[in-house]
C-alpha cells in the first residue's frame, strides 16, 4: 500500500500505473457467462491439428512480425531446446551453453559482440533486451530457461518492444512458450530415444481427469544423459555432454466462472559446459601481432617453458589436457498459478509465480596439465512476480487488455579466482601458493511495479488501430564486496595479498549498498489495413525502455601503487529503444501459401554494454584504463524479415523464413581496444591507445543474412503391417522432414584488429523419417541433426603472452538417433 500511495503522488509520468489500477478494480461487469465451463473444457482438448491451424492463423492475422512453431512439429522433429527452435524462426539466437552463459538475442541484440560482449559481464542483475515468457509468466533471469522443453504446445517469437499487453517490458522482443494444458481425456505417452555418443532420452507425459469436467492433471518428466564429443586426455571425461532431468506437474480446475491452473516444475543438470573452459580450444601458439608492428617478447609456449619448465601437450582443440576439470551444476524450481474469472463478458486473470535458480561452477585450472588460476561464477537467484490482468471480449469493436504487473528479484553471486600449484612460478610471486583465493560477492535486487494497457479499435472491416502504453517504476539495489581467502604459511598476509593482486585478483573493497529508481515508459502504435482476406498491411511505431542494470563487476579504480582514485558505476543508465516497422501478411492459393514480409529500423540509445574509462591518472600522470558495464550512446538495427509456408501438393508443406540484419554502432567513442592494440609501452615508443572508437562500424559475430527452409511430408500407407497379426491390423502413415539453417559469412574479430578472421557461410541440416499409426498409439522414427557434420567456429582469438591462439567450438557435431513413442492410454 505504501508503494501505491507513492505511485499516486508521483508526477504525471506515472499516471498510467494509477489508471490501470483503477481500471482493474472498477471496470468489471457483474453478470456470469453461462457457457464459461463448456468453453474452458474445450480449451484443454487442444491437439496437434488445432496447433497447426493456430500457426496459420497467427501468421495470417497477427499485425506484427512473428515466428511460430506448433506442437506437432516440435514433437516429430525432436525440438527440445531453444537452439532447436531457433532454426525454425527468423532472427533469433538463444546463444545457450549453460544457464549463466546464455545470452538470448533477437535481431542480434544480446549476442556475443567480440570484446564488447555481454558474455563477459555478470548477467545477474542485468536486464535483457529479449524476454522469455513461459505459460504467461515472465522469467527475467536466463537461468530459468534451463532444461529441455518436452511438452510444448506452441513456440512463438514476438518481435519489437513488448510489455503493453502484459509481462515485463523488453526492447527488442519476447520468446513466448506455451506448454500442454491438463486434459479431461485420459492419455499417457512414453517416449524413448537412443542417439550417438551413448545418449538416451526418456520422456513421460500423463494426463487425465481427477474429477470429471472439474479437475484435471498432467505430469511430464524427462531424463537426458549421454557422453560428450570432446574427450579429456587426463581424466577421460567427455565435454559438452548431456546429463539433465526435469519434472513438471499441473492441476487444472474448471468451475462455472473460474479456471485455475497450477504448475510446478523442477530440474537439474550436471554437465561439462562451463563458460570458455569447455567451449573454446587451442589451435596453435600465440599468433598476436601488435598494431605497431611488434610481437610479444615471448609467445605462450615460450613462457610455459621459461616460467614453468614444461612443454605444450596439445594444440588440438578436441583433445584437451585439463587440470581439475569438474562438471557444471544447476538446479531450478518454478511454481506458477494462473487464476481466471469470467466477469460478465470480461476476463480477470491473476498470474502468480515464484522461481529459484542455483548454479555451482567447477571450471578447470587450465589446459596443458597446468595449474595456474581459475575463475568461477556461482549465482543464486530468486524471483517473485504477481500480475493482474483484465481483458475484454475478442469480438468487441474495441478490444482491450489492462493490468498491473509486479516483480521482485533477489540475486546473490560469487565470482572467485582460485590459484593453483603453478601460480607462484607463472606470476613470479613466491607467496602465491596453491589454495589462495580472491572472492567477489555481489548482491542485486530489483523491485518493479507497472501499469499497462493495450487496445485495438476496429474502425471498420478493413482498418484497425492498436495502441498501448506501459509505465514501469523500478528500484535497483546492489553492492559488491571483495575479500581474500588466505592461510598461515611462511609468507605474511601482506605478502599473500600483494601476490593475489599480481595474479589478477581484485583489491579488498566494499562498494556499500546503493540504490536507484527508474521510471520507464513503453508505448506502441500499430495500425493495420486489411485489403481483403489475403492481404494485411501493418505498421509499428514503438518506444521501449528498460531500466539500468546492476554492474556486479564494479570495483574501485586504483593506480599502480594501489592508491584509490574513484569507483566504477554500480548502476547503469536506462536504455531506450525507438522502433519503426512496415509489414505485409499475405495468403494465396486458398491459403496454401502464406508469406509475410517485414522491414524495421530500430534506434537504441544508452545501450548497456562494456566500455572503457581512461579519465583517471596515476601518480606518474599516466592514464588508468578500466573497463566496465556502462552505456553506449547510440546503436542502430536495420533489417528485413520474412516467414511463410507453402503446400504445393497435398500433405507436403514447405516452410521458409529468413532475415537481413545490420547492427551498427552509431556513437561509441570509448570502446575497449582489442588485444593487438594494447602493446607494452617502452621508452621512446608510441604509447598504445587507451580506447578506440567503434562509431559507424558493424557488429561482429552477427551474419548479415540468414535463412531457414524446411519440408515435411506425410504419406498414408494403409495397414502395412497386417501380416504380423490382428494386433497390427491398423492404418499407418509414413512421415519425413528436412530442415536447413543457413547463415552468411560472419566476422569474428574486432574491425580494428590486425589479423581478421571470418567464419565462412555454412548450413546445418536436420532430417528424419518415421512411421506412425493413424490412431497415434505407436510412432517409430530415425533422425539426424547436423547431417553433414558442419563445424562452424563462433570465436577466434590470436592469444597473447599468456594464452595460445584459440577458437570457439561448435555446439554439436553430427548426431544420429532413433525414437519410439508409445501411447499407453
Amino acid at each position: 500500500m505504501q508503494l501505491l500511495h507513492h505511485l499516486a503522488h508521483r508526477p504525471s509520468s506515472s499516471g498510467g500505473a494509477l489508471i490501470a489500477y483503477v481500471l482493474v478494480v472498477f471496470a468489471a461487469d457483474s453478470a456470469i457467462a453461462t457457457r464459461a465451463q463448456e468453453a474452458r473444457i474445450e480449451d484443454v482438448r487442444v491437439g496437434a491439428e488445432s496447433s497447426a491451424r493456430r500457426e496459420d492463423t497467427t501468421l495470417r492475422e497477427t499485425p506484427r512480425s512473428v515466428g511460430f512453431v506448433d506442437s506437432k512439429k516440435a514433437e516429430e522433429q525432436h525440438l527440445e531446446r531453444l537452439s532447436d527452435f531457433s532454426q525454425l524462426v527468423p532472427n533469433y539466437r538463444p546463444n545457450e551453453s549453460n544457464p549463466i552463459a546464455s545470452r538470448p538475442a533477437i535481431r542480434g541484440v544480446g549476442s556475443t559482440v567480440g570484446q564488447l560482449s555481454r558474455g563477459s559481464i555478470n548477467a545477474v542483475g542485468a536486464e535483457f533486451d529479449t524476454g522469455y515468457i513461459l505459460d504467461n509468466i515472465f522469467w527475467k533471469y536466463a537461468g530459468f530457461q534451463a532444461g529441455d522443453l518436452v511438452d510444448i504446445s506452441s513456440f512463438e517469437l514476438a518481435l519489437g518492444p513488448q510489455g503493453t499487453a502484459g509481462g515485463k517490458n523488453t526492447t527488442v522482443g519476447n520468446v513466448v512458450v506455451s506448454t500442454q494444458r491438463p486434459s479431461f481425456e485420459r492419455q499417457a505417452t512414453i517416449e524413448t530415444s537412443f542417439a550417438s555418443y551413448s545418449r538416451i532420452i526418456e520422456k513421460l507425459n500423463v494426463t487425465g481427469p481427477i474429477i470429471d469436467d472439474k479437475l484435471a492433471y498432467r505430469v511430464t518428466a524427462y531424463f537426458d544423459k549421454g557422453d560428450g564429443w570432446i574427450r579429456d586426455q587426463v581424466t577421460g571425461a567427455s565435454y559438452l555432454n548431456n546429463d539433465r532431468w526435469g519434472v513438471r506437474g499441473q492441476l487444472l480446475y474448471v468451475g462455472d466462472d473460474v479456471t485455475d491452473r497450477l504448475i510446478f516444475s523442477a530440474g537439474a543438470q550436471h554437465e561439462y559446459t562451463a563458460i570458455g573452459a569447455f567451449t573454446t580450444g587451442p589451435v596453435g601458439d600465440t599468433s598476436l601481432i601488435y598494431a605497431n608492428g611488434t610481437l610479444p617478447a615471448r609467445s605462450y609456449a615460450q613462457n610455459v617453458a621459461a616460467r614453468l619448465g614444461k612443454r605444450i601437450l596439445t594444440f588440438d582443440p578436441y583433445r584437451p589436457y585439463d587440470t581439475n576439470a569438474g562438471g557444471f551444476g544447476e538446479r531450478h524450481l518454478m511454481v506458477s498459478n494462473e487464476l481466471s474469472w469470467t466477469l460478465g463478458r470480461h476476463t480477470l486473470t491473476s498470474l502468480t509465480a515464484f522461481g529459484n535458480s542455483r548454479v555451482i561452477g567447477n571450471n578447470p585450472f587450465g589446459n596443458q596439465e597446468l595449474e595456474t588460476s581459475v575463475g568461477v561464477f556461482a549465482p543464486y537467484v530468486d524471483q517473485f512476480s504477481q500480475e493482474i490482468r483484465l481483458s475484454s471480449p475478442k469480438e468487441d469493436r474495441l478490444e482491450w487488455t489492462t493490468g498491473l504487473f509486479s516483480l521482485y528479484e533477489n540475486a546473490w553471486s560469487r565470482t572467485y579466482t582460485r590459484f593453483g600449484a603453478d601460480a607462484a612460478a607463472w606470476y613470479s610471486r613466491p607467496a602465491l601458493l596453491r589454495g589462495l583465493q580472491n572472492n567477489r560477492d555481489s548482491k542485486s535486487r530489483t523491485f518493479s511495479v507497472a501499469g499497462y494497457g493495450q487496445g485495438t479499435y476496429h474502425i471498420d472491416d478493413a482498418w484497425a488501430l492498436t495502441f498501448g502504453v506501459r509505465d514501469s517504476y523500478e528500484v535497483k539495489e546492489g553492492s559488491v564486496f571483495s575479500w581474500d581467502q588466505l592461510y598461515a604459511n611462511q609468507y605474511t598476509f601482506a605478502q599473500q595479498e600483494a601476490a593475489i593482486r599480481a595474479g589478477g585478483g581484485q583489491a579488498l573493497f566494499d562498494t556499500g549498498g546503493q540504490s536507484k529508481t527508474f521510471n520507464s515508459v513503453t508505448g506502441i502504435f500499430n495500425p493495420q489495413y486489411k485489403f481483403d482476406d489475403h492481404l494485411l498491411f501493418h505498421a509499428l511505431v514503438a518506444r521501449g525502455e528498460k531500466s539500468g542494470a546492476i554492474n556486479n563487476s564494479a570495483q574501485p579504480i586504483l593506480d599502480s601503487a594501489l592508491n584509490f582514485k574513484g569507483w566504477q558505476p554500480l548502476v547503469t543508465k536506462p536504455e531506450t529503444s525507438w522502433d519503426y516497422e512496415l509489414g505485409v501478411n499475405t495468403s494465396w492459393l486458398d491459403d496454401r501459401l502464406i508469406a509475410n514480409f517485414n522491414v524495421y529500423w530500430n534506434d537504441i540509445y544508452n545501450f548497456q554494454t562494456s566500455l572503457t574509462d581512461a579519465s583517471y591518472t596515476d601518480s606518474t600522470g599516466q592514464p588508468i584504463r578500466t573497463s566496465y558495464l556502462g552505456n553506449v550512446g547510440h546503436l542502430r538495427l536495420r533489417g528485413f524479415e520474412f516467414v511463410g509456408r507453402w503446400s504445393p501438393v497435398e500433405r507436403l508443406w514447405l516452410s521458409f523464413n529468413g532475415a537481413y540484419t545490420e547492427a551498427r554502432w552509431i556513437d561509441y567513442a570509448n570502446a575497449t581496444p582489442p588485444t593487438d592494440w594494447i602493446w607494452p609501452t617502452t621508452a621512446g615508443s608510441l604509447s598504445a591507445p587507451l580506447t578506440l572508437s567503434r562509431s559507424n562500424t558493424r557488429w561482429e559475430n552477427l551474419p548479415l543474412w540468414s535463412f531457414n527452409v524446411g519440408a515435411t511430408y506425410d504419406q498414408p500407407l494403409g495397414p502395412l503391417l497386417r501380416g504380423f497379426g490382428p494386433e497390427w491390423d491398423r492404418s499407418i502413415t509414413g512421415f519425413g522432414y528436412v530442415n536447413l539453417a543457413w547463415q552468411d559469412k560472419t566476422q569474428l574479430t574486432d574491425p580494428h584488429s590486425v589479423l581478421q578472421y571470418w567464419q565462412p557461410p555454412f548450413a546445418i541440416v536436420n532430417a528424419g523419417l518415421g512411421l506412425r499409426t493413424d490412431d497415434e498409439q505407436y510412432s517409430l522414427s530415425i533422425w539426424a541433426k547436423n547431417v553433414f557434420d558442419e563445424r562452424p567456429l563462433y570465436s577466434w582469438s590470436p592469444g597473447d603472452a599468456s594464452n595460445p591462439t584459440t577458437i570457439g567450438l561448435p555446439s554439436q557435431p553430427r548426431v544420429f538417433g532413433g525414437t519410439l513413442r508409445v501411447k499407453l492410454l
